[in-house]
């Protein structure tokens, strides 16, 4: 029984040193992780069946992509998990200091800013609250902690916080917030 236990105890510290995130069993559609601290979790999805790429190639030009990248900005980038045994569901999952390294290195211009950071003008759009309230762009700005996520594309975003605001470009279910790509979503947290 005590060696279950430190071996129990093992597993639970290896857990907690290794961030306990297996990102890429959790996810299964391109999907970005905002955390509170503004680092970044991009886990991409893929379809190579039918084409020449191999697994192989893929994680060369991927581990390429990301030392050139790191060499030139500092080390900002980390590879976390390839997964290309089957080429018909290709899942790359790479962890980005922050949404700028994220932007430049997926050539996007999506942002992150204090709340403190943003006008009003710019909170477009009809705004949820997560209770399922309306409110306006005056009653985030009231707030006054949190940030403010603007992303441009569609995608699934899990937000490593607590959600408090979003507008009519994002839906929400089951804790991932779906956005439509068609407008600026808008999603402010703390």
């Amino acid at each position: 029984m005590k060696k279950l236990k430190a071996f129990a105890g093992l597993i639970l510290i290896f857990g907690i040193l290794t961030g306990c995130d297996n990102y890429s069993k959790q996810y299964d559609t391109n999907t970005l992780i905002v955390n509170k601290n503004g680092s970044v979790v991009e886990v991409s999805v893929e379809d190579f069946k039918g084409s020449s790429v191999k697994a192989d190639d893929l994680s060369a030009y991927v581990e390429d992509q990301v030392g050139a990248y790191n060499e030139k900005a500092g080390n900002k980038i980390e590879v976390k998990s390839i997964e290309a045994e089957d080429m018909s569901h290709v899942k790359l999952v790479l962890a980005y200091k922050d949404l700028k390294s994220y932007d430049e290195f997926n050539l996007l211009e999506y942002s992150l800013l204090d709340i403190g950071d943003v006008k009003e003008s710019e909170l477009t759009g009809s705004y949820t609250s997560t209770d399922d309230k309306k409110a306006n762009p005056t009653d985030i700005i009231a707030a006054g902690k949190g940030k403010v996520l603007t992303v441009s594309e569609s995608t699934d975003i899990v937000i490593k916080g607590n959600l408090m605001y979003y507008n009519d470009e994002v839906t929400v279910k089951d804790g991932v917030l779906s956005t439509s790509g068609k407008k600026n979503a808008i999603i402010v947290f703390k």
